[in-house]
């Protein structure tokens, strides 16, 4: 197939501006003042730039990309420092951090992708294409940092980058080069990319999403492909377009046969057994494991990837548009603090004087009975997280639900959208400390008790900060009416912003 990339334009007035000898481009480059990363980057932004524009030797611009690249890994580490939060939106410096980031790798990539069309084209005694699969797989590999840098700061892939990389794809496996290089070849490097965006990576916050690359790096290769006419079932296969600007997706009951031959399944069979065991082994680890609650958040994760990766979940409820704002307060204290009357922290001044909890306003997107997507210009700076909690009061309406925040995503000039998936209308807070007599066991911490749902089938459970599970714990809980003891039973879900389990009356 002829690759139809998208290129920036040649302009000849940039041929006296661009340095094509690769040893003043070194020296050049090892003297930019990486101290100040952002005004090293824009430099090194103008100048690649200049060269991407610029009419040069396939061979000499391969030489040069590679200085580039190996500059940009070195200042990749400063930018992460400044865009990598905890929560969003981002600060103004933030933000123009990572969109500077971006537009360099794309930048790179556009470099690389006019190297593979240039010696394509070139096709003579005197020019090898020896080089075509590691030029294809450095370009997918930056693709691949580029959607590890947009998950990182909740924003999707840029228009085009789907479109490219599935190119790419196919004219490696047309001229059947996908097992090249061989150190990471075509093959797994494009695998990479599609599994991180099946991960769904703004579902994590910062330090989970670290994890879910580490493991997109080590279990991608377990993936295999294959037509979409030997689809023999919708178990652990999803769906990928080739001819579509568009990521993976799982496949359901789509037909197969509409698709012409542009599109390949991800068979993901091999990744759940590996999955699967993997999970087994660290169940049986964690009674012995020096530090349990850090045990315990690694297999939770590990078990929500792995339905990620194999069985993509299924909504329960269809969405409907709507148009209208709720009031928000986020995060755990907060949310017990909405809930209703809170019992008094014997560690506290009563006189001390109480404070709302601060709310900002959101606009509905759509909403089911299962939670809302939301969006604001509002929110305090990196004060939205993933994996937090949060309260709502819908429109017309005085009672505060509680709710987790699912996804996020970041859109220009700090506009943030999260899903929120409902966890109950009925939520109480309570103050609650682990019970172990005389001990200083430290004062009392929020948390929401959440009763029993008969309709749902749901126990009663209860939220609280992150860390505070542990199996056949007691609890002191102080409520409205008094103060009670509670046992841990069974974990629910463990999220980076709270622990969510059943209990019983101790």
């Amino acid at each position: 197939m002829s690759l139809l990339l998208n290129l920036p334009e040649i302009d000849p007035k940039l041929a006296g501006m661009v340095e094509t000898d690769p040893k003043k481009l070194r020296d050049w480059l090892i003297g930019l003042p990486t101290a100040n990363v952002v005004e090293a980057g824009r430099m090194v932004y103008d100048a690649l730039a200049s060269c991407n524009r610029t009419k040069i030797d396939p061979d000499d611009r391969v030489k040069l990309l590679d200085l580039y690249k190996t500059t940009l890994e070195l200042l990749n580490g400063g930018f992460e420092n400044i865009y990598i939060v905890p929560g969003l939106p981002l600060k103004e410096q933030a933000r123009q951090a990572s969109q500077l980031a971006r537009s360099l790798w794309l930048e790179l990539a556009d470099g690389y992708k006019r190297a593979i069309v240039d010696k394509l084209e070139k096709r003579s005694l005197f020019s090898s294409n020896k080089q075509i699969p590691l030029l294809i797989q450095t370009t997918l590999l930056i693709y691949y940092r580029v959607l590890k840098l947009c998950s990182r700061v909740y924003t999707g892939l840029p228009d085009g980058v789907w479109q490219e990389a599935h190119q790419l794809f196919r004219h490696a496996a047309e001229a059947k080069l996908l097992e090249e290089p061989e150190d990471i070849t075509i093959a797994q490097q494009y695998k990479r990319l599609l599994m991180l965006a099946l991960a769904d990576p703004q579902r994590y916050a910062p330090a989970e999403l670290d994890k879910v690359i580490e493991l997109t790096d080590n279990y991608a290769n377990l993936i295999h492909f294959q037509g979409v006419t030997e689809l023999a079932s919708t178990a652990g296969f999803f769906l990928v377009r080739l001819d579509r600007d568009e990521g993976p997706f799982y496949v359901g009951a789509r037909n197969g046969d509409d698709y012409n031959g542009l599109a390949v399944l991800i068979d993901t069979i091999e990744l759940g057994k590996k999955l699967h065991r993997a999970l087994a082994a660290l169940e049986q680890k964690i009674p012995q494991a020096n530090d349990r609650a850090k045990a315990m958040m690694w297999l939770e994760l590990l078990r929500r990837v792995s339905r990620q990766w194999t069985i993509a979940p299924k909504r329960l409820f269809n969405r409907i548009r709507t148009d209208a704002e709720i009031e928000i307060c986020l995060g755990l204290n907060a949310s017990a603090a909405c809930t209703g009357a809170m019992p008094i922290d014997p560690s506290i001044d009563e006189d001390a004087p109480s404070t709302e909890p601060p709310s900002t306003r959101w606009r509905v997107l759509n909403e089911s009975p299962g939670g809302y997507a939301v969006q604001t210009r509002l929110a305090p700076h990196e004060g939205v997280r993933a994996g937090e909690i949060v309260a709502l009061r819908p429109p017309f309406s005085n009672e505060w639900l509680v709710a987790s925040i699912r996804w996020l995503q970041q859109g220009e000039q700090s506009q943030i959208e999260m899903g929120l998936q409902i966890m109950t209308a009925r939520a109480q807070g309570v103050l609650l400390k682990v019970a172990m007599p005389n001990t200083g066991n430290g004062g009392y911490q929020p948390a929401l008790l959440m009763p029993e749902v008969p309709a749902l089938k749901q126990p009663a459970q209860i939220a609280t900060a992150r860390g505070m599970y542990a199996p056949l714990r007691e609890l002191s809980v102080l409520t409205p009416d008094g103060e009670v003891t509670l046992r841990a039973t069974r974990l629910v879900e463990q999220q980076m912003g709270y622990d969510l389990f059943q209990y019983q009356p101790s």
